[in-house]
């Protein structure tokens, strides 16, 4: 795993609530199992990578290791989420949620195949992750950034790129296939033409995926040729 070092720039780069939910996270070890996603691993793009992107979301998301020998209480996640403030609940679907002011943290997991394995049982964390596919291709790809008094492990910006480029196609929502395909231009203005190779070159994609990169591809003017796809 890749580790970058701070500078005197990516210091408190986190709200001070997420940064200390990212700092009691780290502190127990949860980032050996698991990794920050979403939309807030921007900030670490911005100042790591050279990405520039305005966050306009206030949900923070966690891919989270599904280890199948694990039986054992690790860390009660739940606890301590409740002790720095944020309230748990659960929606309709299973899906267990903490809510903190306006911010909202989730926790998700890769999902095999076609498979809806339901509610994913975290018995080492004491939590629930919902099952996703295609999260596999962010855990494959993991950096460390060491924030001075506290690290957090995250997807490198190619693997999160790919990532959207699927998942945006797959979105219900206008505004958050737009947000994607925000996430992805300003990615792909930085990228590295090595890493990305390495990332498309671990994964093998069914047909109806490669044609949602196409879309994507298309949809943010990016050359296919760069993904290895004629």
């Amino acid at each position: 795993m890749i580790t970058i070092h701070p500078t005197s720039t990516t210091l408190h780069l986190f709200p001070g609530e997420v940064e200390e939910l990212l700092r009691q996270l780290d502190g127990i070890g949860f980032f050996d199992d698991a990794m920050l996603v979403g939309s807030w691993v921007m900030p670490l793009y911005r100042e790591l990578f050279g990405m520039p992107y305005a966050l306009r979301t206030l949900d923070i998301d966690f891919a989270v290791k599904i280890v199948r020998s694990a039986t054992s209480l690790r860390s009660d996640v739940e606890r301590i989420l409740i002790d720095l403030g944020y309230l748990p609940s659960v929606s309709q679907s299973g899906i267990q949620r903490f809510s903190r002011e306006s911010f909202t943290v989730e926790f998700i997991a890769h999902r095999r195949g076609g498979r809806n394995d339901g509610i994913v049982l975290l018995r080492n964390w004491n939590l629930t992750a919902c099952p996703l596919p295609f999260v596999d291709i962010l855990q494959r790809f993991p950096f460390r950034a060491d924030l001075g008094t506290f690290g957090v492990v995250a997807p490198l910006p190619e693997a999160y790129f790919v990532h959207k480029l699927i998942v945006c196609q797959r979105r219900r929502e206008t505004g958050k296939r737009d947000r994607d395909l925000e996430q992805c231009e300003t990615i792909s203005r930085k990228i590295d033409e090595e890493r990305l190779a390495g990332v498309m070159g671990a994964v093998k994609f069914s047909k109806p995926v490669i044609q949602a990169l196409r879309l994507s591809c298309a949809a943010i003017d990016f050359p296919l040729q760069a993904l290895g796809i004629l």
